[in-house]
């Protein structure tokens, strides 16, 4: 035989076995182990083997792709069906289910079962992972691979699954400061762009569909996670002392524009001082800045702090320590909350009175703003209708319940940013 014929038929024989095999590890009979009584079959008509099999300018291809059919079939491997009235037509193709596993031995295709393992294998050190939401994922992962089923795992990449797994069990020794990702990528995978390329989009994905948060953006899944792609900074504007380790003492009123600080800068903070009596958190950076001209800014009655969403770590930092001053005052200043009239900034909102300001308020986030503004709002789809529906159910929300009912009736949400006066 010539070199080409040997080479076609070897190929073939592959990419046939191969296709069949693929038939079989997506049927009921890979998952349960037991020879079903279809067998994994493929019509040489429409398969991906037609157009040789019916070329009619080189018909050596039909008589090649026959003999190596022949040849399996004499090997027990495949069973074969002839065309009626066409004695050099094969139409079908039929595995034996005895002859999986010396299907896979010519096609030089892994079993599905061995990448399962493997996987399952990859998943074990997650099994004492700090966070529940993680060791739950596993177990769901690993039952559904004992299956046979891959789920959300691709089999033909355990490595990659391996680096998350890796990344998944690092994320807990970070501490409470968010850590760059490209340091992060380099301490892990002594490579910093590694993370990004292979890891976080899964990673993301996986706490978004694990971990039973609720985030808007990715900077802020990221920041939830331990991580960060930019340096984290507290912004705010107003009235507002306080004393550092150094016995220095800042008075923020002295920066009519606001100022930034620093993580570092917030950790050498010992003690405030709270000469304003209003405290207003702003959910977004237009509104914020637009915030900062109104006279009582100027006049040292409201401190202003800009919280981007949900409020980052660093954020939460000067956040956890300016309660604690505000929770042991006397006379505390009044403490209000603005964002977007939609779930996203009711759950902020949530958010940030549940962990730091029990006695937090809306400001401007009521059904007469709501309405105040509708010509500016925007219209809401069928789907998050129905998030907005699934939330009047829901008890964390029933302060909420006119606000939402609103937006349901009206079809509408309102953008912080359409607020401008």
């Amino acid at each position: 035989m010539e070199a080409n014929e040997i080479s076609y038929k070897q190929k073939f024989g592959k990419d046939l076995l191969t296709l069949l095999l693929s038939k079989y590890e997506q049927s009921q009979s890979f998952v349960t182990g037991i020879p079903g009584k279809m067998r994994p079959q493929l019509t040489i008509g429409k398969s991906p083997f037609a157009r040789d099999y019916n070329d009619e300018m080189d018909f050596r291809k039909r008589h090649w792709m026959n003999e190596r059919l022949f040849e399996l079939e004499q090997e027990d491997v495949v069973q074969l069906t002839m065309a009626k009235y066409r004695s050099d037509e094969i139409e079908k193709v039929y595995l034996q289910w005895q002859a999986v596993e010396e299907a896979y031995r010519i096609s030089g295709r892994t079993p599905l079962r061995t990448k399962l393992e493997q996987l399952r294998a990859s998943l074990i050190p997650l099994s004492s992972h700090p966070w529940r939401w993680v060791q739950k994922w596993r177990q769901e992962m690993d039952d559904a691979l004992a299956q046979g089923k891959a789920v959300r795992l691709d089999p033909d990449d355990v490595q990659g699954t391996v680096d998350l797994v890796h990344t998944l069990n690092e994320l807990p020794l970070l501490g409470d400061r968010a850590v760059p990702i490209r340091i992060f990528s380099q301490r892990l995978f002594r490579d910093t762009k590694h993370l990004e390329r292979q890891t976080l989009k899964r990673l993301i994905s996986l706490a978004k569909q694990a971990s039973g948060e609720q985030r808007e953006t990715e900077e802020e899944w990221l920041d939830w996670l331990g991580l960060t792609r930019n340096p984290q900074s507290v912004f705010l504007c107003g009235s507002l002392a306080f004393r550092t380790r150094s016995g220095k003492q800042v008075d923020t009123s002295a920066f009519p524009g606001g100022l930034g600080l620093s993580g570092e800068t917030i950790d050498m903070i010992t003690d405030f001082f709270m000469p304003a009596r209003q405290i207003l958190t702003i959910e977004n950076w237009t509104s914020y800045h637009h915030y900062l001209e109104q006279p009582s800014v100027r006049a040292g009655e409201v401190l202003v702090i800009y919280t981007g969403g949900y409020p980052n770590r660093v954020l939460q930092s000067f956040l956890r320590k300016l309660s604690q001053v505000v929770n042991e005052a006397s006379n505390p200043p009044e403490l209000l909350h603005w964002g977007d009239i939609d779930l996203g900034g009711i759950r902020i909102f949530k958010w940030i009175q549940s962990n730091f300001f029990s006695e937090l308020r809306p400001y401007r986030m009521g059904v007469n703003t709501l309405l105040q503004y509708e010509s500016q709002a925007a219209p809401v789809s069928e789907d998050y209708a129905n998030q907005l529906l699934h939330a009047l159910s829901e008890p964390q929300y029933a302060d909420w319940l006119p606000v939402l009912e609103t937006m349901i009736k009206r079809r509408i949400r309102l953008e912080q940013e359409c607020i401008i006066d």
